[in-house]
């Protein structure tokens, strides 16, 4: 039996011209909380999804519990013990959680799928591992939470003892990141290896047991958490000291620039994804609006550019209403956009 619960070995991937994976080494013991850390861009999902299967590397190996595996599948991974939590959930928010859960591994009653069975199971393992969910509730009426826990139920369903967590933490309230570590800490205790991809500093000193860094597609070193400090880890993501305290020089904020008055987007049949929000922004300050993911940031943004069509309220640049303004007038007028996808 290996020591490590996951060896990945001189793994090379190239998409085209782009060298995403550059000659990287990873190994996971079992039973630890490893975090693969590193900028965006630095390689750490293309890693995960050629562990489990979903790229084929150009070069190098992949052993789950000493076993090679080549060729490697997801559905490889899934026999062999591997689960994948992706960034953006798999669920089919009309169906049930147990429905979700055992969706192509359903127990049967004869000819028919038996739900009571999965329920009965579902509850066992949500008890079993913290996860306090009702299998016999529907995704869609799931907070975002808990949907990120059907998620984990599902791999752990499937007899996971491996667990990918691609930037778990990224649409979790601050209650919800508390709750989710307490999960993944039992998790460990019951001897499950948890790889959780993260850029987020003072998570990885929370919950980790050791991390490895990942800079341009390549591995910077595998060190113990308890015994590195935030700013090394910081160094070694990219290559340079790095200030982890801002210095924000006092500014004297002018006049109103861009004022929001009582703004709703909307959609037919559906809940407004916007309501009744209203702000002001001065020149020479940074205005900045928080929520987790799915909370109406984006449909604002969408709003402010054009790019939807509100169903109420008033966009005001400079004293002029550009609620109607199209898109191109926009940018003439001087706002500009970054989308949040890359």
């Amino acid at each position: 039996m290996s020591e490590w619960a996951v060896e990945m070995i001189d793994i090379v991937k190239d998409f085209g011209p782009v060298r995403a994976s550059d000659h990287v080494n990873l190994a996971i013991k079992p039973g630890e909380i490893h975090a693969l850390v590193g900028e965006n861009g630095a390689g750490k999902s293309t890693l995960m999804n050629i562990l489990y299967g979903l790229y084929t590397p150009d070069q190098g190996e992949v052993h789950i519990h000493g076993k090679p595996m080549h060729p490697h599948s997801p559905q490889k991974a899934i026999q062999n013990g591997l689960g994948m939590v992706h960034q953006h959930f798999m669920l089919i928010p009309p169906l049930t959680v147990a429905e979700n859960v055992v969706l192509g591994q359903e127990p049967r009653k004869g000819l028919q799928i038996d739900l009571n069975r999965a329920c009965a199971e579902l509850k066992d393992l949500s008890g079993r591992f913290g996860l306090n969910i009702d299998p016999t509730q529907k995704v869609e009426d799931l907070a975002v939470g808990e949907n990120q826990r059907v998620e984990i139920l599902k791999v752990l369903y499937r007899g996971a003892d491996v667990l990918i967590l691609d930037e778990p933490t990224a649409v979790l309230t601050p209650a919800e990141v508390r709750s989710f570590f307490e999960i993944l800490r039992r998790l460990a205790g019951e001897g499950k290896s948890v790889v959780i991809i993260t850029h987020k500093l003072d998570e990885i000193k929370q919950i980790s047991d050791r991390l490895t860094v990942l800079r341009r597609g390549a591995t910077c070193g595998t060190f113990e958490t308890a015994t590195t400090p935030i700013e090394a880890i910081a160094q070694a993501m990219v290559g340079r000291p790095v200030k982890l305290q801002v210095e924000r020089p006092k500014v004297t904020a002018g006049d109103v620039v861009l004022q929001v008055e009582d703004l709703e987007v909307s959609h037919p049949g559906r809940p407004p994804a916007l309501t009744a929000c209203s702000f002001a922004i001065k020149g020479g300050e940074i205005f900045g609006i928080a929520g987790v993911e799915g909370s109406g940031q984006s449909e604002l943004i969408e709003a402010l550019m054009g790019l939807q069509r509100p169903a109420h309220g008033r966009i005001v640049l400079a004293g002029q209403d550009m609620t109607h303004h199209s898109t191109r007038q926009r940018l003439a007028d001087g706002i500009s956009h970054i989308p949040e996808d890359r």
